[in-house]
C-alpha cells in the first residue's frame, strides 16, 4: 500500500515537472528575436567599429593589437631572461590599462594550399604529386578544424568626448609605444584592421565556424560593414 501511494505521488511530480517544464520551453520559443538581438547588443556593448577602432557606448574606444612571438622554449637561457626582463620592462613603463585576450583559433591553411598548387605546375612529377598531396592534407585539417593554436591579443583602451578621430590618434599612440617596447623582448605586435576586428568577434561568438566576415568583403559579397545601423569601411 506505501508503494502504491509512493509511486501515484511520484508519478504526479513526475508529470507535473515535466508540464511545467515544456510551458518553459514554449514561452522561449515564442519570445521574439529582436529582443535576444538587443540582448546581444547590450552584452557587447558596441556601437561601431570603424577603420579598426571599435566604438563602445559612453564614449569609449578600443583597439586590438594581435601579438605574436617566438617559441620561448627555443632560446637560450640568456636570451629568455633578456626576454622576460625587456617584458617586465615594457609593463612597468606602461601609463595605461592593456586588457590581455587569449583565444584558440583554428589554424589558416589556405594560403599554404594555394602556394602549393600555383607553384605544382612548375616541379617536376614527383615533387608534384607530393605537393598536391601535402595540399589535401592541408585543405583537410581546415575544413575539420584539427588544427588550433593558442592567440594572443592586447586591447589597448581610450575614453574621450572628443570623437573616432581624436581616439584613433591617441589609441596608435598608445600602441606604437607599446609595440617598440615589445620588439625589444623579440615580440611583434600589430594593429587589427575593420575586418580582423569582425573575425575576432564572429570567431568568440561563433565557435567552430570557419566563416570570417572579412572574406565576404574580399569577395565582393559585401563591401561594407553595417553595425548599430550606422555603415563603415
Amino acid at each position: 500500500m506505501v508503494m502504491s501511494l509512493l509511486t501515484g505521488l511520484g508519478t504526479w511530480l513526475y508529470l507535473r515537472l515535466t508540464k511545467v517544464k515544456h510551458k518553459g520551453q514554449s514561452f522561449k520559443k515564442e519570445s521574439p528575436g529582436s529582443k535576444q538581438k538587443k540582448n546581444l547588443k547590450i552584452f557587447l556593448n558596441i556601437k561601431d567599429i570603424q577603420r579598426g577602432i571599435v566604438t563602445l557606448n559612453g564614449d569609449r574606444y578600443r583597439l586590438i593589437l594581435r601579438v605574436t612571438a617566438q617559441d620561448f622554449y627555443l632560446l637560450s637561457e640568456i636570451e629568455q631572461n633578456n626576454a622576460e626582463d625587456m617584458i617586465a620592462s615594457a609593463l612597468r613603463g606602461l601609463e595605461f590599462p592593456v586588457q590581455i585576450l587569449m583565444t584558440s583559433e583554428a589554424l589558416d591553411t589556405r594560403k599554404a594550399v594555394q602556394a602549393l598548387k600555383n607553384n605544382a605546375a612548375t616541379l617536376p612529377e614527383k615533387i608534384r604529386e607530393h605537393a598536391l598531396e601535402r595540399a589535401i592534407y592541408l585543405e583537410n585539417l581546415q575544413q575539420q578544424r584539427a588544427v588550433t593554436a593558442r592567440r594572443a591579443y592586447l586591447v589597448i583602451p581610450f575614453d574621450t568626448v572628443k570623437g573616432l578621430d581624436y581616439a584613433r590618434a591617441e589609441l596608435y599612440a598608445r600602441a606604437g609605444s607599446l609595440m617598440d617596447a615589445l620588439s625589444r623582448a623579440k615580440m611583434t605586435a600589430e594593429p587589427l584592421d575593420t575586418g580582423g576586428v569582425c573575425d575576432l568577434l564572429s570567431h568568440l561568438l561563433n565557435r567552430g565556424r570557419t566563416w570570417r566576415p572579412s572574406e565576404a568583403g574580399e569577395k565582393g559579397v559585401i563591401s561594407l560593414f553595417t553595425i548599430s545601423d550606422k555603415e563603415s569601411a
